[in-house]
């Protein structure tokens, strides 16, 4: 981070929308609503991350605060800790925000639902993206598990 020139920039957010089961180790269960990625505004993303994730476009926070969303964390013992499902965005919270959001198609197996951003079906190897409205302000719509409370 940068204190003399921060960058606040826009990024792409995906959340989970279905549950996935535990892996044999017991870790790195995904519920609906975590974060799974971020990333800088593309214009491309494959079908079965347009059907299992919702994409949404947030600013707010400072470029290097963004990865903390989806980082790992050690212990002392240098053992990799998988803390990446700290973050979620409650499909409850996207509703409370924009009252046009249907929370029963959004998590419908199968269907194509992206309400925040256009997608263009007729591409051909992925679909092209366009944002359609404002990016989602980070403040009061991102749920820190550990914590309790909305960043």
């Amino acid at each position: 981070m940068s204190f003399l020139n921060p960058n606040y920039p826009t990024m792409e957010i995906a959340i989970s929308l279905v549950d996935y089961a535990p892996l044999a180790s017991g870790h790195e269960r995904v519920l609906v609503g975590d974060i799974i990625a971020v990333r800088k505004p593309d214009y491309g993303i494959g079908t079965k991350e347009l059907e299992n994730f919702l994409w949404l476009r947030v600013e707010g926070l400072e470029e290097d605060e963004f990865s903390k969303l989806t980082d790992n964390i050690s212990d002392s013992t240098s053992n990799i800790i998988y803390d990446k499902r700290r973050y979620c965005i409650p499909l409850e919270k996207l509703y409370e925000l924009e009252p046009t959001f249907d929370i029963d198609l959004a998590t419908t197996a199968g269907s194509i639902y992206q309400p925040f951003l256009f997608v263009d079906y007729e591409s051909d190897y992925s679909f092209i993206m366009e944002n359609t409205q404002l990016p989602f302000q980070v403040f009061g719509l991102i749920y820190d598990k550990v914590i309790g409370d909305y960043i």
